[in-house]
């Protein structure tokens, strides 16, 4: 008996066919239009969240500092300019603070704020005393899509946080 030898199939070239290719293409696609108009308001959000995280860091640490320090600090927010910034008493006047934290901050375009609290010369403010105490206030940061996110402190011994819905209807 012979023993025939089998021909080789030819080698087919490891890799795609140019149909598989663009049926994977149309498939990312589809998923890529369905899934972009729902994150398209993602990052609005995240600018009032941050923007009202960043003032609530800086009352905490202007409120760090009057205490260790023994002087007055004050949180500032400028309507005008849509501006914050930190300041130190020093010599019974408000002088910028030589720090990070003493930086100008500019809210986020298309963020707002809305402050109940004390004014002097055309400023919010809100003052930290050596002793840990602040005179309550009241902050609504809005977001371009109209969403309230209240920040503040009920009595003068409390640091500023985000105030639940039943505090906000509490006054």
């Amino acid at each position: 008996m012979t023993h025939r030898r089998r021909q080789p199939r030819p080698n087919r070239p490891a890799g795609f066919t140019l149909l598989e290719l663009v049926l994977v293409m149309l498939v990312l696609s589809v998923v890529t239009a369905m899934v972009v108009p729902s994150l398209s308001g993602f990052g609005i959000g995240r600018e009032a969240e941050f923007a009202g995280a960043q003032v609530m860091t800086l009352s905490r640490w202007a409120r760090e500092q009057a205490i260790s320090e023994g002087r007055v600090y004050r949180l500032n927010f400028d309507p005008t300019n849509h501006t914050y910034q930190v300041t130190a008493q020093v010599g019974g006047v408000f002088q910028q603070v030589p720090e990070e934290f003493g930086s100008v901050f500019a809210l986020p375009e298309g963020v707002t704020m809305q402050w109940q609290a004390p004014q002097e010369n055309g400023a919010y403010v809100v003052d930290f005393y050596p002793s840990g105490r602040a005179r309550p206030v009241r902050i609504q940061v809005i977001a371009r899509d109209g969403t309230v996110t209240y920040i503040g402190n009920r009595t003068a011994t409390e640091t500023l946080r985000v105030l639940t819905e039943a505090e906000v209807r509490a006054g």
